[in-house]
């Protein structure tokens, strides 16, 4: 099952315009298009009518079996020629098969390329063009994302997944992407923190790798009580980077209004990770809802500095999550509300137990993935566009 990219999302990916995912083997720089496998296609047959060798096209997909399955997903390089591609004419081709393909009017081919609508010849050279009306292409680069180029060009990630029949959010260098032109409204810029309190009473400290609150207390004549209850820990435990309010020579605990983001009714406070992890710090319960199936069920936060690493609470909230993802565990990830007290907020998760867990009768075989916007995976410490997207959907951006 290695081969195959499960792109159901992709409902009419075309030959030429939509790009998609693929298993990572793609030679770095390549130009890459998605292709789904029509009836009768093998990879001798694609490698001819896309000018590449047989050997090429396989490894570029990581496989060399012989057999191609109606509706799977392949990865074809591209070979660009003044905005556009070559494609050679196959045994069986038409012009009205071409335009079904790529999305193409029947009569922007022909134009084109002054052919006969009835006469190809097999052989035949066809210059299809890449960009649409209305859209210009763009080549994607190392580390970029829907949620960037959306950044740059002046657009939203719905936008350009529309333009490119995509849901998530990840490109990959070399994937082309078709940016629509126009004026489109912007993604909403990240939440800001809250204004420092007085100097005099309170200072905003970043926890320190290692740092516990008996030397943070230590450093500005508090104790590590006042800045517990001051900050509504749940645990002694302190994360890299965990902003905390320290009462400046005083061993009394301060009340502070922590920061609050934008909420439209019916979902999440849109907060930033600095300061989501503020109201949802490690050892808080939560109740999760689900966006799309309104299904909820408690989770407490176990750890992690990148984002919040998550488990259910009990057998009956495992078997809830088991529930939303679809009956079995899976790395899909989905929009949620989280709610802490009166603060719910825009968040989004995904549905795999793994590695380390500290409820060992949950049923759930170690934690979950909890991210909020801005949070970062743990073993690259990037971004998540589809987490990023989720969290736009449960604020109600998206």
């Amino acid at each position: 099952m290695g081969r195959r990219h499960k792109l159901g999302y992709l409902a009419l990916l075309t030959v030429l315009f939509v790009t998609c995912f693929w298993s990572g083997q793609a030679l770095a720089g390549s130009l890459v298009q998605g292709y789904r496998v029509a009836a009768g296609d093998t990879w001798w047959l694609l490698a001819k009518r896309y000018g590449t060798s047989l050997s090429a096209l396989q490894g570029l997909n990581g496989h060399t079996g012989p057999q191609l399955d109606a509706g799977e997903i392949v990865v074809l390089p591209v070979r660009l020629q003044e905005k556009g591609v070559m494609y050679w004419v196959q045994p069986g081709d038409t012009l009205y098969l071409l335009s079904q393909r790529t999305g193409l009017p029947l009569e922007e081919i022909q134009r084109i390329n002054d052919v006969d609508f009835d006469h190809l010849q097999v052989g035949q050279q066809i210059f299809l063009p890449l960009a649409k009306p209305g859209t210009f292409t763009y080549t994607a680069k190392e580390g970029e994302s829907l949620f960037l180029l959306a950044r740059r060009f002046g657009t939203t990630v719905a936008a350009l997944q529309a333009a490119n029949n995509l849901v998530g959010g990840q490109v990959w260098a070399g994937q082309i992407i078709l940016v629509p032109q126009g004026p489109i409204q912007e993604l909403p810029a990240p939440p800001v923190g809250p204004a420092p309190a007085p100097a005099e009473k309170v200072i905003l400290y970043r926890v320190q790798p290692g740092e516990t609150l008996s030397e943070i207390a230590l450093r500005y004549g508090s104790s590590p009580a006042a800045i517990y209850e001051t900050n509504n820990l749940h645990s002694d435990i302190l994360m890299p980077n965990q902003p905390l309010y320290v009462p400046v020579n005083s061993k009394q605990p301060v009340q502070v209004e922590g920061p609050r983001g934008e909420q439209k009714p019916g979902y999440g406070e849109f907060l930033d990770w600095e300061w989501a992890r503020w109201i949802y710090n490690v050892g808080t319960v939560a109740t999760v809802v689900d966006l799309d199936t309104g299904r909820s069920f408690r989770v407490r936060y176990l750890g992690g500095s990148n984002h919040a690493d998550s488990e259910p609470l009990t057998p009956a909230d495992t078997a809830v999550i088991k529930q939303v993802f679809g009956g079995y565990w899976s790395w899909a990830k989905r929009p949620i509300l989280l709610t802490v007290g009166d603060r719910t907020l825009a968040a989004s998760m995904a549905g795999m137990p793994h590695s380390v867990e500290t409820i060992y009768d949950n049923d759930f075989p170690g934690h979950f993935d909890l991210y909020f916007w801005n949070s970062r995976s743990h073993n690259t410490n990037e971004i998540d566009p589809q987490h990023q997207n989720n969290v736009l959907r449960a604020a109600g951006r998206l």
